[in-house]
């Protein structure tokens, strides 16, 4: 039995997929479907991938869908995946040799516990240490993301490993117009309801490529503002401390002037907060978006 999907979205990263690829069939343990959701690329994406499937080196699913973006990809990945786990590995990303192996040996320690969604490791450089050269203390074993964040202060980027039966609960919404919303829009619902096994060997390198969503955040943003103010809405609510109550409260503003919502104050959840936040708002939205200055305090965090 196949035990684990790992999903790739793409869209023309032609040449990344082949470090992916090779980082694959580099795997001490092959029991995996490599399930490659192809976001309307133009590039020759398509013709690589059947090469690699009539090699049959891998257990390769192609889909190809309309251009819409990394949540629009998740859905049509989680309607598709049949496998008990579930990963996500991008395009510029690549798995270390005995990732699956390790994965595949933890997982009676989650396959009984209903409150456990899965498992959680930082994401790495090259070397095996952590991106954000923080480590989870090794006493901590279960986790949520939220503890990890705000707690240890440790900030994405973060690997997950869901069991697919919990994360196929949470879909992401479908936006008219726009093709992203912050990703962490469901983990924060998932936070909720169950925490995470912590793996304590890392599994993922990740290198940023030009045009991808973390090195282009303003711009993401100002052209899926109705997404991200979802985002930061639900986290005004959700949040852990008044802090970043406060923050997310701010950006909710600054999403709001740039969709134009005529009813942002109405669907605040917190109008003291609202009102308290509107200074911060305003400045936000006219040093990032009317003047485009480049800063990247914490206010102004996107998540990949």
């Amino acid at each position: 039995m196949t035990l684990i999907t790992v999903f790739t979205p793409t869209y023309n990263r032609m040449e990344n997929l082949k470090k992916c690829y090779m980082s694959l069939l580099e795997q001490t343990n092959k029991n995996f479907i490599w399930q490659i959701v192809d976001d309307g690329s133009t590039d020759q994406t398509e013709q690589l991938v059947e090469k690699w499937i009539e090699k049959k080196e891998l257990n390769i699913v192609y889909i190809k869908k309309s251009n819409g973006g990394k949540a629009s990809s998740i859905n049509v990945s989680l309607g598709e995946t049949e496998t008990p786990l579930w990963l996500t590995l991008d395009s510029d990303d690549y798995l270390f040799p005995e990732a699956i192996q390790i994965i595949l040996d933890h997982l009676p320690k989650i396959e009984g516990d209903e409150k456990v969604c899965g498992m959680f490791a930082l994401r790495s450089k090259p070397n095996g240490e952590p991106m954000q050269n923080q480590s989870i203390p090794q006493h901590v074993n279960f986790a949520t993301q939220n503890y990890i964040r705000y707690e240890l202060g440790i900030p994405p980027e973060y690997l997950h490993v869901f069991k697919t039966e919990v994360i196929k609960k949470y879909p992401y919404p479908s936006i008219d117009g726009e093709n992203y919303i912050p990703l962490s829009y469901v983990f924060d619902q998932i936070d909720q309801n169950y925490h995470y096994f912590i793996l304590p060997h890392p599994l993922m390198v990740c290198e940023y490529q030009e045009g991808g969503i973390t090195n282009t955040k303003r711009n993401i943003i100002k052209k899926n503002p109705k997404g991200y103010t979802l985002y930061k809405r639900q986290l005004i609510e959700l949040a852990p401390d008044f802090k970043t109550k406060l923050k997310a409260t701010a950006n909710y503003i600054t999403g709001c002037i740039l969709s134009r919502d005529k009813q942002w104050f109405n669907n605040a959840p917190n109008k003291g907060l609202l009102l308290l936040s509107i200074p911060i708002g305003v400045a936000d939205y006219l040093i990032r978006y009317r003047l485009n200055i480049a800063y990247n305090p914490e206010l102004s965090y996107l998540d990949k």
